[in-house]
């Protein structure tokens, strides 16, 4: 009796798993570069400065002072004097952060609210906490081989106010124009694409009225006297698990999301308001990948 021979088929499995392998790695692969070069374009320098930061106001037609919003955590108005830094001129997307989770092996943010409101890829990411925000942004930087974190509360009005404007909005006029320059009525309850409304004069999108943005710094309530480089991310020293963010990204009246209106949140916070930029802290333009230490 003959016995027929059975194929050896675990070969072929392999190879094909494999390939498989080799494919899965290649994506990311290329998407990281692309991520990389997207940066480099993306990242606004900042040239350092002295600037009143808070609610400086504006004089009106009948020559009186006047305060552009009521958030009284605007005041009081400080003198602060920053290094020179660069930022992302939009917002963190879903689709950046989705890859970042892919190759950490984190969690992609917001899925089943995601599939029923935000059918592209390209709206600011949201409902992550600041720790991961804050992992993402490191996490760019050592992709191309520079320092990169969440802004500052100064860095972040800084460059907001196009380098210490005195202007109430982050707009390409630092008016408030719905429907031309930042959303109106019938966007209220979501955030746009990012960069849908004309930039600031410094080239920057959707710093105010689109979503909320974490800083890295803890709550602190502003005191007088002139700082350097303010920064304050250190638990030990203020005991406080709640951050600040800035942006304001509801819409709601015009003193309510002006760019001096500070939002206190839990660090643990996973609202689906608050999104993310990230800074480069390097004081000369960045044009070119390097390599990282």
């Amino acid at each position: 009796m003959s016995v027929q021979k059975i194929p050896n088929i675990w070969p072929r499995f392999g190879v094909l798993a494999l390939c498989f392998s080799v494919l899965a790695a290649c994506a990311p692969t290329e998407e990281i570069n692309a991520l990389k070069q997207r940066t480099l374009d993306n990242l606004v320098f900042v040239e350092g400065g002295t600037f009143m930061m808070g609610d400086v106001g504006y004089v009106d037609e009948n020559g009186q002072k006047q305060i552009f919003g009521p958030d009284a955590d605007a005041f009081p108005v400080h003198q602060v004097t920053l290094s020179n830094y660069s930022i992302l001129k939009y917002e963190v997307t879903f689709s950046e952060y989705d890859l970042f989770a892919d190759v950490t092996g984190r969690e992609k943010p917001m899925q089943r609210f995601r599939k029923e409101v935000y059918t592209g890829r390209e709206y600011p990411v949201k409902g992550v906490t600041w720790n991961e925000s804050r992992a993402y942004c490191q996490w760019l930087g050592e992709q191309i081989g520079y320092p990169m974190d969440l802004p500052t509360e100064a860095q972040w009005e800084y460059a907001a106010r196009s380098r210490g404007k005195a202007v109430a909005y982050a707009t390409d006029n630092g008016e408030f124009e719905p429907g031309r320059n930042i959303r109106d009525a019938k966007q209220i309850w979501h955030p746009m694409p990012v960069g849908s409304w004309p930039p600031n004069p410094l080239g920057i999108h959707d710093m105010t009225g689109n979503v909320d943005e974490w800083t890295v710094d803890y709550w602190r309530a502003y005191r007088p006297g002139a700082v350097t480089d303010p920064r304050n991310d250190e638990y030990e020293k203020f005991k406080s698990d709640q951050k600040v963010t800035r942006g304001s990204g509801i819409i709601g009246g015009r003193g309510q999301i002006t760019l001096y209106v500070r939002a206190v949140r839990d660090q643990d916070n996973t609202g689906s308001g608050i999104g993310i930029r990230c800074v480069a802290n390097h004081p000369e333009p960045i044009t070119t990948l390097r390599e990282t230490p």
